[in-house]
């Protein structure tokens, strides 16, 4: 992200970052950095959506569990979970679990991915989007699960 027009180029109608990517850039010099690398990429009146969890309206504290439902697929089936803490107000440590349960031998295994996230508000990130230079920066809510947020490029 923090180098999109160097390998992209520019001239694109839409830019879009999607499932909570953003917050996995640590600072806001690095968020502004790839807003401005995603502003650069649009052609004049081109857009950037962004799709991301508002992390201020998470609930703070350790062993955070949010479930991602079980599923089967080709005799197994799959339970996925992440666990959150947060290390301070800003972020949090999450750990995706999968556990997968072979249904006919009934052996089970266990995954594990780990990240950190950048906990930053939507209306932070739509402050970065205009210093970014991106206009008409707003957050759209109830048209996805998440929250939307658009900026449009000049005309």
């Amino acid at each position: 992200m923090r180098s999109a027009h160097q390998v992209l180029g520019t001239d694109y109608d839409l830019v879009i970052s999607c499932d909570n990517s953003v917050p996995h850039l640590l600072t806001d010099d690095d968020l502004l950095l790839a807003f401005q690398q995603f502003h650069s990429c649009l052609r004049p009146g081109g857009g950037c959506l962004i799709i991301v969890r508002d992390c201020a309206k998470e609930a703070r504290g350790s062993n955070l569990v949010k479930h991602y439902g079980a599923r089967v697929e080709n005799g197994k089936r799959y339970v996925l979970f992440q666990i959150w803490d947060f290390v301070d107000h800003d972020y949090c440590d999450l750990s995706f679990f999968v556990v997968e349960d072979d249904l006919a031998s009934g052996q089970v295994r266990s995954h594990v991915m780990r990240s950190r996230y950048y906990a930053v508000a939507t209306a932070h990130l739509c402050d970065l989007m205009l210093r970014a230079g991106f206009e008409g920066v707003k957050r759209l809510d109830d048209v996805f699960y998440q929250p939307v947020l658009l900026g449009t490029e000049s005309a």
